[in-house]
C-alpha cells in the first residue's frame, strides 16, 4: 500500500505540475484586445503591441452594439438596420454569421439594441427599444424568447451577470432607472431610480459588484453597488461618451466627440489618457484577454486571378496576374500551385514575394488541360478558404478568369449597360427638349409673321 499510495502521490504531483505548466504558458501567450465598432465596420487593436485592425467584413451598415464569447472566441454586434440583427465572426474572420434577424418592424428608423452573451449557458441578451422588451436566443439562433415586456419605457442597454443568473438593464423612457431580474424574466425590480439624470450607458462589473453609468445632462460618470446602494458620482467632466468598458482598475470610454477611446484610474483622480484615436462614428467598446493564436492572422484571399496564355517559338506560355488581399499589417508572400490531376493534390510551383510583382510567366504543354490556384500567406498560414483558381486548356489562346471573375462579369457589364443606358437617355431627354423648343419658336415665328402682314393689309 505504501509503494502504491506513493505511486499515486507521484502521479498527482505530476499531473499538478503540467497543469501548472500548462496554465503559466497560457497566460505568457494571452494578449490584451480592444474592440469597437463605428458604424459600418467592427475594429480591434491589440493592446500590447498598438496593432489597430478593420475586421475586412461585408455587409455592415449601422453596427452599434459589441460583445465577446470566451468560449468560441467570437465577437457578437448588433447592426440596426434593416429591421436589426445579430452576427457574430472570429477576429480573424473572412465571413460573418447572422444568427437572429427581424429584430424590430423594418420601417423602424433608430432603435437600441444592446447585447450580453451569456457564456455559460450560450444564449445572447438584447434590447429592442422599438417594441420596449427585452429578447434572448440561443448562440445556434434557436429557442428566441421575450424575457420583460410590460411596464417598460425604452430599455437601452443590458448587462448579464452569467454566475449570478441576473439580467441588468438601463431603462431611459420617461422614468429612467435601472432594472434587473433572473435570466428567465423572474424577480423583476427596480434598483437606482434616475428620475433626475439623462442616461444612456450601463456597464457592469462582476468582480468589483458595479454599476456604472452616465449622465448626459451634468457630464458625470455614476458607480453604485450592484443591489443599487453606495450611488456615488465617479467621474466628472467626460460628456460624449457612446460606450464603457472596466477592466482592472481603469474606465475606459469611447468619446464620440473627440473620436477617441479614453482611460483613467476608477480611483484615483488623474488625467484622461488617450489609447486610440481618432476615429469617426464610435460607438461601443469590449476590452478581453485571448491566446495569442486568436490574434495572429493569416492574409485575406488574393482576389483577381487571371491566366493569359499566349504562343512564343512555338511554346505556349501562361501568366498569371492577381491582386492582394488585406494583410493585417504583416509581410505576407504568395505561393502558386497546380493541381495533379491523378491524386489530386495541389503542388507548390512558384513562390513570390509580397515586394515582387504579383506575376508569374511558366511554359506550359500543348493541348493539356490545367488547372492553378494562388494562396495568400504570411508566418501565421495561409489564406483559409475562397482561394481563387483558374482552369483551362492550351488549345486555346486567351485570357481565362477565374469563377470569382466570371461572376464579376456580369454585375459588371450590367452596370456599364446601365450607365450607357442613363447617358443615352440623357442625351435622347435633352434633344427632345430642344427640339421642343425649337419648334415653340418656329411657331412663334410664323405666328408674329401672320400678324404683321394681316395688320399691315388692314393698314
Amino acid at each position: 500500500m505504501g509503494s502504491i499510495g506513493k505511486r499515486l502521490n507521484s502521479s498527482i504531483i505530476l499531473v499538478c505540475l503540467s497543469v501548472c505548466l500548462s496554465c503559466s504558458v497560457t497566460l505568457a501567450n494571452e494578449e490584451r484586445v480592444m474592440v469597437f465598432t463605428n458604424r459600418t465596420n467592427i475594429h480591434w487593436m491589440n493592446q500590447d503591441t498598438k496593432e489597430h485592425h478593420i475586421m475586412p467584413l461585408e455587409g455592415i451598415t449601422e453596427a452599434k452594439y459589441v460583445d465577446f464569447d470566451p468560449v468560441d472566441h467570437m465577437i457578437y454586434w448588433s447592426d440596426v438596420q434593416e429591421g436589426g440583427s445579430i452576427s457574430r465572426a472570429t477576429l480573424c474572420s473572412e465571413d460573418r454569421e447572422t444568427i437572429v434577424s427581424d429584430i424590430f418592424i423594418k420601417h423602424v428608423k433608430a432603435a437600441f439594441v444592446s447585447i450580453a452573451v451569456d457564456s455559460i449557458r450560450r444564449a445572447i441578451y438584447w434590447t429592442n427599444s422599438a417594441s420596449d422588451l427585452i429578447e434572448r436566443v440561443n448562440l445556434d439562433g434557436s429557442n428566441r424568447t421575450i424575457i420583460a415586456q410590460y411596464d417598460m419605457g425604452s430599455p437601452i442597454d443590458v448587462e448579464v451577470d452569467s454566475k449570478a443568473g441576473f439580467l441588468y438593464w438601463l431603462d431611459a423612457g420617461i422614468k429612467p432607472r435601472i432594472e434587473s431580474c433572473s435570466l428567465s424574466g423572474l424577480g423583476r425590480r427596480v434598483l437606482v431610480d434616475l428620475s433626475d439624470q439623462y442616461p444612456s450607458i450601463l456597464e457592469l462589473d462582476v468582480k468589483t459588484q458595479a454599476l456604472y453609468w452616465n449622465d448626459k445632462n451634468t457630464k458625470q460618470l455614476f458607480t453604485a453597488r450592484m443591489d443599487g446602494s453606495s450611488m456615488k458620482v465617479l467621474k466628472s467632466g467626460i460628456p460624449h461618451i457612446t460606450g464603457i468598458f472596466i477592466e482592472g482598475d481603469y474606465i475606459y470610454w469611447t468619446d464620440w466627440w473627440n473620436k477617441n477611446i479614453e482611460r483613467t484610474p476608477i480611483s484615483a483622480d488623474e488625467e484622461h489618457s488617450v489609447i486610440l484615436g481618432p476615429v469617426k462614428d464610435m460607438e461601443d467598446l469590449i476590452s478581453f484577454k485571448v491566446n495569442s493564436d486568436f490574434v495572429h492572422c493569416p492574409p485575406r484571399p488574393a482576389s483577381k486571378f487571371r491566366a493569359y496564355t499566349y504562343i512564343v517559338n512555338r511554346t505556349v506560355e501562361a501568366k498569371f496576374t492577381w491582386k492582394a488581399g488585406y494583410d493585417w499589417k504583416m509581410p505576407q508572400y504568395f505561393e502558386l500551385d497546380q493541381k495533379d490531376f491523378d491524386s489530386q493534390i495541389w503542388v507548390e510551383v512558384y513562390k513570390i514575394s509580397e515586394e515582387s510583382d504579383r506575376s508569374v510567366v511558366l511554359e506550359l504543354e500543348h493541348s493539356q488541360k490545367y488547372e492553378f490556384r494562388v494562396r495568400a500567406c504570411n508566418m501565421y498560414g495561409c489564406s483559409r478558404s475562397n482561394t481563387p483558381e483558374v482552369q483551362f486548356t492550351t488549345d486555346t489562346v486567351s485570357p481565362i478568369l477565374s469563377k470569382e471573375e466570371q461572376i464579376n462579369v456580369f454585375p459588371t457589364l450590367l452596370k456599364t449597360g446601365i450607365i450607357l443606358g442613363g447617358i443615352l437617355l440623357f442625351i435622347g431627354t435633352v434633344l427632345a427638349v430642344w427640339g421642343y423648343w425649337r419648334s415653340r419658336k418656329r411657331k412663334s415665328r410664323r405666328y408674329r409673321a401672320v400678324r404683321y402682314s394681316t395688320s399691315s393689309y388692314i393698314t
